[in-house]
């Protein structure tokens, strides 16, 4: 694996320098071969939790099918940014050959100058791991490509003043980073950005600078409405945004298990393009919502330190931590709770485990939101993101477009509601209150047993505000036990409760065959139910002898789980 892109010997050359200067903008791009991106793909699908949400869902895993996406890409030498050969792709990334639909995808070119040639960093590292087909968004076949410059200018319409055009699209890639060497041109820039993603309601992906010594790109990532990606090893630029364009806000966002951020911000383009497909027509397709979803299902146990402070939401390195699909499907598949405004709690719906809302918080209505850990359970981890955008207008209210940016002030907190509704704060890190972010984060470990009410607030004198919020609570028994029926022991009757209801994703109960009180019934219930098969408890001794024998028995329910699981477990297939 590579420190660093730019320590790459087919880049050394290029290392400290800007690779490419069209005009007026200079673009650094990223480029990583197709071997080294081949090589990582079967252990990040694993590692971003995609292997495992195959492995239940199979054939229905969503693929991205239907969702319009977008490639932004900047040109390498002679001009070239095509992923492809245009119109008619050639490459097996893009071709029906192992295409869940069996298509080519059709490439839009929205900058009409395709013909520069094809750009492997397009292709291999970017496309591959956005849209091709061993990327989790394999199904989504229709890609509008722009050259980054002419993006910039006569999308965003840097180049006429105009209000940024229209972008039907739900989520798109900006593998690539650059500068006008001015603090005003860039803050037009990522005002306009900031607009479009807002009005539009795209998912928009930002990467990093390669090496952790690296500076913190002026473009794009100092945008509050993008989700800037690092990388899971941490070599990639960190720090504060800067006082030209929102000041003292961390990046990066979230992190995937790859090599260069370019690859890193494609995984994440795929699993955005993945979620928009399983929650089209709702109001999870809001880029705010979306951005929680993803922040929210991030993992952190990769990453020994990892921190968060009551007013610095994100870790400084990994920001939420690691993307991971798994969890975040969950959440789409929780769906919708609305928050209550009841300040008395008598109204307070208690949410499922995985869910999300969209709404509109003030500073005269609070909203909450219900977490329940029954007695003799313990959760492991309580992760919540709250997210909103920076709202840009344009304050000339015709050309030139004059952007100026207003950001509300929400904030955060988790009380403890067992005895009294919202009687006390759980502790000082259950608070989120950073007064320059547009992001917050509550991450909570070994809550005990009770009842826990989620507050998100306006702050006094801040306007309101629609916002996104997305939550995950694990819960395990304290007890593991696989006799479902709760009959006194563990028979045929507890393995046909599991086998009924294996691939329920949330609300399992133990009766339905969840053996370890995580809310699912999967392969972990399955195994707790194999090593305790045939045993009787002592207050049900006298049954032992209408118990067939132990040995005999775990051993035919274990050939009988093994031919269900290979039978019901897909796992995908690396086609680098």
């Amino acid at each position: 694996m590579m420190n660093s892109i730019l320590a790459s010997p087919l880049l050394a050359k290029y290392a400290g320098k800007k690779l490419v200067k069209v005009g007026w903008l200079s673009l650094l791009v990223a480029v990583a071969t197709q071997a080294a991106s081949c090589l990582a793909a079967a252990d990040w699908k694993d590692d971003i939790g995609y292997t495992q949400l195959v492995s239940v869902l199979g054939n229905s895993t969503p693929n991205g099918a239907g969702v319009p996406i977008s490639l932004v890409e900047a040109p390498t030498g002679g001009g070239a940014y095509f992923p492809d050969t245009y119109p008619v792709p050639t490459n097996p990334q893009f071709t029906a050959g192992s295409d869940p639909f069996s298509e080519d995808i059709i490439f839009t070119d929205g900058s009409g100058m395709a013909a520069n040639g094809v750009s492997g960093h397009a292709a291999s590292v970017v496309g591959s791991s956005f849209f091709g087909n061993s990327s989790p968004a394999a199904g989504a076949n229709a890609v509008t490509v722009y050259e980054a410059n002419d993006w910039i200018e006569n999308v965003l319409n840097m180049d006429n003043g105009q209000d940024p055009e229209t972008q039907n699209f739900r989520v798109q890639n900006f593998s690539w980073i650059g500068t006008f060497d001015s603090g005003s041109q860039d803050r037009n820039v990522l005002r306009r950005f900031d607009f479009m993603i807002d009005r539009d309601n795209v998912t928009a992906m930002v990467g990093l600078n390669n090496g952790s010594a690296t500076p913190l790109p002026q473009l794009l990532v100092h945008s509050y409405n993008a989700i800037a990606v690092g990388r899971s090893d941490g070599i990639h630029s960190t720090g504060l945004t800067g006082a030209f364009y929102g000041p003292g806000r961390l990046k990066p966002e979230i992190v995937a298990p790859v090599v260069t951020t370019s690859q890193a911000t494609g995984v994440l383009s795929s699993v955005a393009t993945l979620l928009h497909e399983a929650v089209a027509g709702g109001d999870a397709t809001n880029s705010e919502v979306m951005k929680a979803i993803l922040l929210a299902g991030a993992t952190k146990d990769e990453f020994v330190g990892w921190s968060r402070t009551t007013t610095q939401p994100l870790d400084d390195t990994y920001g939420a931590g690691q993307v991971n699909v798994y969890n975040s499907y969950l959440m789409t598949l929780g769906g919708q709770t609305a928050g209550s405004t009841d300040v008395t709690g008598a109204t307070v719906e208690t949410v499922d485990s995985s869910g999300w809302d969209y709404r509109t918080v003030n500073p005269s209505n609070d909203l909450f939101y219900n977490f329940e850990i029954p007695v003799g359970s313990t959760a492991p981890e309580l992760s919540v993101i709250l997210d909103w955008n920076v709202e840009v207008t344009d304050t000339n209210g015709d050309t030139p477009f004059s952007g100026s940016e207003s950001l509300a002030n929400l904030d955060l907190a988790l009380y403890n509601s067992t005895t009294t509704f919202m009687e006390s704060l759980v502790d000082a890190e259950s608070l989120s209150i950073s007064v320059v972010d547009n992001v917050e984060h509550i991450y909570q470990t070994d809550l005990g047993p009770g009842l826990y009410t989620l507050r998100v607030s306006g702050v006094s004198g801040a306007s309101a505000r629609d916002f996104g919020l997305a939550w995950r609570l694990n819960t395990l028994f304290d007890v593991p036990s696989a006799d479902f029926d709760e009959d006194g022991d563990v028979d045929g009757m507890d393995f046909l409760a599991w086998q009924s209801n294996f691939g329920t994703l949330l609300g399992a109960t133990r009766a339905m065959g969840d053996a370890d009180g995580d809310g699912d019934v999967d392969e972990i219930d399955a195994a707790i139910l194999d090593g305790s098969f045939g045993t009787v408890t002592p207050s049900v001794t006298s049954l032992a002898n209408t118990v067939p024998e132990p040995a005999t028995l775990a051993h035919a329910f274990g050939g009988m789980l093994l031919l269900l699981l290979s039978r019901r477990s897909r796992k995908p297939r690396c086609l680098c």
